[in-house]
């Protein structure tokens, strides 16, 4: 079977490329549906890795956020039209100590090897999850969720005070979903979020509280910190965390940034703070997004928040119009699969 496959060959350059579908005996075929375009996608689409690394990944197919349905089950489990969800994270060495997503030896779509941007996809029958609810555009965001629910696992087992106030610095993508799970799984928590723009924090309608850095009111306190701003701004963020933050919290990092930040380690030591790192997920994780999405009407009804643009994608051209959009929509850009 011969299929169609769409990779970043260079900076903002997209190609179809032909090749023969690889179909394992414990494979199925599907169709993707939704394709969300997260941060990781914007930094290689516009060259915003280091060269070497771009050298060494390109050419590569884009997302690894994505919803699909079932073409061929050859075992008849899931019937043609099933709509799954599916995991970027392919697990090939199995170690109990290490996370997945942290096993250096696993893979991860759209970063080494080939991502969603497909017209038919063979993947491995543990790497879909099917949504048994009613199915909605905003299972694409599974994935970010799941990145959330794992942060927070960690979170669990290496805080040493209560969950109480939490502060999340960050107006975006990120910051949005940590809030939101957050304000799903801990509904007896207090929010603060910290953003920088207005009309993107008048989205947090959950929250208890919405602060400008810039206006941060004295004697402000968290018990626990997220920080989603990632960039060269996280620098700041971490600063306002560690000064604002109450002794022995807890400082979770989920943002990127491409260069090294300063932490002032002096504090931290004082205060006896624990800084968290945070990246990716692995299929439980996956399931659990799931299963909050499908259970959480709540949930469901504030992701529609998230979407800022849906673009029909026919062609190349669309997909270089859905990523020019990306930055500058405030929040998510869903790309409708039509190829």
């Amino acid at each position: 079977m011969i299929g169609r496959i769409y990779r970043l060959m260079d900076i903002k350059r997209i190609e179809m490329n032909q090749r023969e579908i690889k179909f394992g005996k414990d494979d199925i075929i599907v169709r993707p549906d939704y394709l969300s375009i997260c941060a990781a996608d914007q930094r290689y689409y516009f060259g915003q890795r280091d060269r070497k690394v771009l050298d060494e990944k390109l050419p590569m197919a884009l997302i690894h956020e994505a919803t699909a349905s079932v073409m061929y089950d050859p075992t008849g489990a899931l019937p043609v039209g099933t709509r799954v969800v599916l995991i970027p994270l392919i697990e090939e060495d199995a170690n109990d100590r290490i996370r997945g997503n942290y096993n250096p030896k696993n893979k991860f779509a759209s970063s080494g090897v080939d991502g969603f941007m497909r017209d038919m996809i063979s993947i491995s029958r543990n790497r879909v999850i099917p949504i048994e609810s009613e199915y909605s555009m905003v299972f694409v965001f599974s994935e970010l969720i799941s990145v959330v629910i794992n942060a927070l696992d960690a979170f669990e087992k290496k805080r040493v005070t209560d969950v109480g106030r939490i502060g999340i610095w960050g107006d975006g993508n990120m910051g949005f979903i940590v809030s939101l799970v957050i304000h799903c799984l801990y509904p007896d928590s207090e929010i603060f979020i910290f953003g920088k723009t207005m009309r993107k924090l008048q989205h947090f309608s959950f929250a208890d509280k919405v602060m400008m850095i810039d206006r941060i009111p004295e004697r402000t306190t968290v018990d626990h910190c997220f920080e989603c701003v990632g960039g060269k701004n996280s620098e700041l963020a971490i600063e306002q965390m560690i000064n604002i933050i109450s002794p022995q919290g807890c400082i979770n990092l989920m943002g990127v940034s491409e260069t090294p930040v300063a932490v002032n380690t002096r504090l931290v030591l004082e205060k006896g703070i624990t800084l968290l790192g945070n990246s990716r997920s692995n299929s439980e994780d996956m399931k659990k997004a799931v299963k909050l999405i499908s259970e959480n009407p709540l949930c469901r009804k504030y992701l529609q928040m998230l979407v800022s643009e849906v673009v029909d994608i026919y062609d190349e051209s669309d997909m270089a119009h859905s990523f020019e959009q990306s930055m500058l929509n405030d929040f998510k850009t869903v790309m409708k699969w039509e190829v």
